[in-house]
């Protein structure tokens, strides 16, 4: 609308009926990197790994207003890829190291596609789903 405006209000001042072109041109481009945020998080979809826990961590940062939040981790890896999966407490106290596992998790792919090194290590924050599996010999 605010581009309509800015061609067919004749009668309005120059600066006017620039800005609100621009404003029109602004608003249309974000309207273009929302709806492909959107579509790369839809056709995402999630991704199944199967891992070796090789270790667990209890890391523990900063958060809003001087608070302290505690995160789970378990560190584990598939072939030569290594993952740093985040869970919640109970999943993290169920996991034991030297064992095998199938993690669903929903890849956050970055605005401009996947990371150099996401071929070598991955940092999971979005797990839905962590169940034991059989270790390959």
């Amino acid at each position: 609308m605010g581009v309509l405006n800015g061609i067919f209000r004749r009668k309005e001042k120059t600066f006017v009926r620039i800005a609100r072109g621009c404003a029109g041109v602004f608003m249309w481009i974000i309207a273009a990197v929302f709806a492909f945020v959107v579509f790369r998080s839809i056709t995402s979809g999630s991704k199944t790994i199967n891992v070796h826990l090789n270790d667990k961590q209890i890391a523990t940062d900063n958060c809003n207003n001087g608070d302290t939040c505690t995160r789970y981790v378990l560190e584990t890896q598939s072939g030569t890829n290594f993952y740093d999966v985040e869970v919640n407490e109970s999943a993290y106290n169920k996991a034991q190291i030297d064992s095998c596992y199938t993690i669903t998790y929903f890849s956050g792919k970055g605005f401009f596609g996947t990371s150099e090194t996401e071929n070598s290590y991955q940092s999971i924050s979005n797990a839905t789903r962590v169940e034991t599996a059989a270790c390959p010999n």
